[in-house]
């Protein structure tokens, strides 16, 4: 492919390209300047307190800065996620890939006043060395304020499938592979360079130590992420990926149906709280096992929530039973269960019937009827009056009632006390 000629973009530019403002589903804003004290929020479509925007977010991430500013200024140290999550920003919630990308740093700090020179420097050698290598030139790249850069090869959003995150990894590497001559005062952050799920610089934003904003050069293509495979000559590994995915598909012999009626057997609940919860347990696995497993997106919520609920029928057995469940319709190793459950291992969760009901309506796409609150109807004059009438007529009846009998009580201990009936 021939390369373009980059120029300096506005924030709004990228911004378009990586659908920054309007992910499918979310994505991680951080900061350790945070007003709040909090890192880590979500931008996107997830009910969470969490939740903000990016003008929001900017406004409260302020800190005194040095530098050629020297002075206090909104959007420090911002940084996000290109690629987006489930839920929670980590490894196994990953959802769409949206681009991979290049971290290179500087290995010394390096005054304010000469980063630009130093920016420009480097992106002239870096453009060299992978046109060389015959790399497909990168979308756009993003000078840190620092004197690093972040090259980024965008594309059109695929799914964070098993498949796709090794194809992604091998994409990483070539690129990282092919800039291993970059030496003296630059180097590849290549930890950086190959998390998916890792956090960038944003554009418009304030470099802490500087004072320089980020700023973004566009110019080269938006990619398909086959396209991609292509020009870096990954097509066979994208084939035996495949191929391999198909073959570790186990096709199970179909037991043929019998044609007796099923036996329904109603499960009776009480109303003490291990059978409220237990209830909970059976919702979600009856809604689960009708879709085949737990989606992608739903497990961490649905095992987190599945062992607080076997905790309340026995804490000795919660985390065994959960296992169980899991193998069956989760799919998480052992050691991701473990780690999911690990703050409620230490902390007994109590919920509210409001925030459990919240929890499953957002868990299972609807609120199970156990878990509605019936509305409060309001009451015409007429029928609070109506109301008051019958509950005064029902008090005078019962003090009437046991008033009669006191009487009655009283004549026949009087009767058994002197013979004579009084």
């Amino acid at each position: 492919m021939s390369w373009p000629e980059y120029a300096i973009a506005s924030p709004k530019g990228f911004y378009e390209l990586i659908d920054f403002h309007s992910p499918k589903y979310v994505r991680a804003l951080f900061s350790h300047n945070h007003e709040s004290g909090k890192k880590i929020f979500l931008l996107g479509n997830r009910k969470s307190s969490k939740v903000t925007d990016l003008k929001a977010f900017k406004r409260k991430t302020t800190s005194y800065v040095q530098g050629v500013l020297n002075s206090k200024s909104e959007a420090v140290n911002n940084y996000y996620s290109p690629n987006e999550f489930f839920s929670w920003p980590r490894a196994i919630n990953l959802a769409l890939f949206r681009a991979n990308w290049i971290d290179i740093d500087v290995t010394e700090k390096v005054d304010a006043t000469k980063v630009r020179e130093l920016e420009h420097d480097l992106i002239e050698k870096v453009i060299q060395i992978l046109k060389k290598n015959k790399i497909p030139p990168f979308t756009g790249y993003v000078c840190s304020g620092s004197g690093g850069i972040h090259l980024y090869w965008i594309y059109d959003p695929v799914e964070a499938s098993e498949v796709n995150k090794e194809l992604w990894k091998a994409i990483a590497n070539i690129l990282i592979e092919s800039l291993q001559s970059i030496r003296s005062l630059w180097y590849i952050d290549t930890a950086a360079s190959k998390r998916a799920y890792g956090n960038l610089r944003i554009p418009g934003s304030v470099h802490g130590r500087t004072g320089l904003q980020a700023r973004f050069f566009g110019g080269g293509p938006k990619y398909q992420f086959e396209d991609l495979l292509n020009y870096l000559n990954l097509e066979s590994l994208r084939d035996s990926l495949r191929l391999e995915k198909e073959l570790r598909v186990v096709r199970l012999p179909i037991k043929p149906k019998s044609n007796k009626p099923k036996q329904q057997i109603q499960r009776r609940y009480g109303h003490n709280i291990k059978d409220w919860w237990l209830k909970c347990i059976n919702t979600i696995q009856i809604h689960f096992r009708k879709q085949g497993k737990v989606p992608k997106g739903k497990r961490d919520k649905t095992a987190f929530i599945l062992f607080v609920a076997l905790q309340h029928l026995n804490k000795d057995t919660a985390f065994e039973k959960l296992i169980k469940i899991n193998d069956e319709l989760i799919g998480f190793s052992l050691e991701e269960l473990d780690g999911l459950t690990k703050t409620a291992k230490s902390t007994f969760y109590k919920y509210k019937k409001d925030t459990l009901a919240e929890y499953l309506e957002d868990l299972l796409d609807y609120r199970p009827e156990y878990l509605c609150t019936k509305p409060n109807v309001k009451l015409s004059i007429d029928e609070i009056r109506q109301r008051q009438k019958k509950a005064a007529k029902d008090t005078a009846r019962k003090k009437s009632t046991n008033s009669k009998v006191i009487v009655a009580k009283t004549i026949k201990d009087l009767t058994k006390e002197t013979g004579k009936k009084p």
